[in-house]
């Protein structure tokens, strides 16, 4: 409520006052922050409901990069970077207009690239997303990773004849063509297989690489019975990472490609709403389904000694699929209803030899040196101190959304490994943890 004395004020104070307010307003627009995150696809949709614009400081505006849009996004000005259009694959954009970073590298490397190019775009791009972590990128010494969630990563596949589950060897000889055929995997029946991967760029692309088949540096050959790898989607675009509408119709019943489990979770819990449930070839029919990686496999693709899983996917090992770790898993399932949850310590950034693989840490990822790195910590990082401040996604709050997205919260009380740096990755009692590089 306002006071007496300033509800007295003559009219000589009101013009005054006028002007004031004008110059605190034009203050204020210059002072206000744009921050744009942008790059992996994996955390798109989580990242949009906690970076809303809603939940953004008074006076700041939060943007949230698609990587697939299908027209420029035109991004607001601020004083670290001109009003600009961040634009679709296959044009030529003149500064200050930049193309859509796609993926965790390409979002990683255009942090680097603004932050070290010119003054006048330096806040550009303030936050990458990032569903990979690397020890180079977007530089040493100022880079900081803030895992928020944790997540899994596995083989889809919308075939008949693919078996259930296959050991982590058999999936690199699916990937390496020492198998072609269905057949060849305990477990499957007669039909081709045919290799996908999202582009080279994906956060996905790099994990299934370096975790699931082993090295980041792994070839792909081709032989007469093992066609080249497919990186395209079936319109020729890149393909996109956790979107099985996308595979060639044709080859439907022969396609392998990776999937994150939490995206298969989201898109399972909305299976009536085909815009996000993105299993389904546009045409219709059963959803492609999320492979288990198990130990030992046997002559029908099952063991119930268990590799890999997700919290809140789990691996029903009755009916050999994933499913939603709810309820009905106790069904089927009695001496394992909850599953096989996935925890930090499964991650190789905790442990370098973890027991169950393909867990992983997601990530935004900040650069000390960029313009706004002080509003970028405060929206998605936190204070690595004990008792530090910290953002409303690693403060706990945003548990419930990160969870209703498919993917794990991590709780406040982090885990040392094998990996001696763990112990520092939280020291503020946060629910992210930074690792920095």
């Amino acid at each position: 409520m306002k006071s007496p004395l300033f509800k007295r004020v003559v009219l000589a104070g009101a013009a005054f006052a006028t002007v004031a307010a004008s110059f605190v307003a034009s203050a204020s627009a210059a002072n206000a922050v744009v921050l744009t995150a942008g790059g992996s696809d994996t955390t798109l949709n989580v990242m949009d409901a906690m970076f809303s614009q809603a939940n953004a400081p008074a006076g700041d505006t939060w943007v949230n990069l698609n990587p697939f849009a299908t027209a420029p996004v035109t991004v607001a000005g601020d004083a670290n970077c001109p009003t600009m259009d961040f634009q679709v694959a296959g044009t030529t954009p003149t500064l200050p207009n930049r193309l859509m970073p796609v993926g965790s590298g390409a979002g990683r490397n255009m942090l680097r690239d603004v932050i070290a190019g010119a003054s006048t775009y330096k806040g550009c791009l303030d936050i990458a997303r990032s569903s990979s972590f690397s020890s180079s990128s977007p530089a040493v010494g100022t880079g900081e990773y803030y895992a928020f969630a944790l997540d899994a990563v596995s083989w889809a596949t919308g075939s008949l004849s693919a078996p259930a589950a296959m050991s982590q060897a058999d999936l690199i000889k699916v990937y390496n063509c020492t198998y072609t055929d269905w057949s060849q995997l305990p477990g499957g029946s007669a039909g081709p297989i045919q290799r996908y991967l999202p582009q080279t760029s994906s956060g996905t692309y790099g994990f299934f690489l370096s975790d699931l088949l082993g090295s980041g540096s792994f070839t792909f050959p081709t032989n007469a019975s093992c066609p080249a790898v497919k990186y395209t989607n079936a319109t020729g675009g890149a393909l996109e990472e956790n979107n099985a509408s996308v595979i060639s119709p044709a080859d439907w019943q022969s396609a392998i490609f990776p999937y994150s489990a939490g995206q298969w979770v989201y898109q399972a819990n909305n299976a009536s709403n085909p815009t996000l449930d993105k299993r389904v070839l546009p045409s219709g029919g059963a959803p492609a389904r999320l492979g288990g990686i198990l130990t030992n496999v046997d002559a029908s693709g099952l063991t119930t000694t268990k590799l890999m899983n997700a919290n809140p996917a789990a691996y029903n090992i009755t009916d050999r699929k994933w499913q939603l770790n709810d309820a009905g898993l106790s069904v089927v399932q009695p001496n394992a209803s909850g599953g096989y949850p996935i925890t930090e310590a499964s991650s190789t950034k905790v442990n370098t030899v973890p027991a169950f693989i393909g867990v992983r840490f997601v990530y935004n990822v900040l650069d000390t040196r960029s313009p706004s790195y002080a509003q970028a910590l405060l929206a998605v990082g936190f204070d690595n101190v004990a008792s530090g401040t910290k953002s409303a996604i690693c403060d706990g709050s945003r548990a419930a959304v990160i969870a209703s997205y498919g993917f794990a919260p991590l709780p406040s009380t982090g885990v040392t490994g094998t990996v001696s740096a763990s112990s520092n990755y939280n020291q503020a009692g946060a629910t992210c943890r930074k690792i920095a590089i």
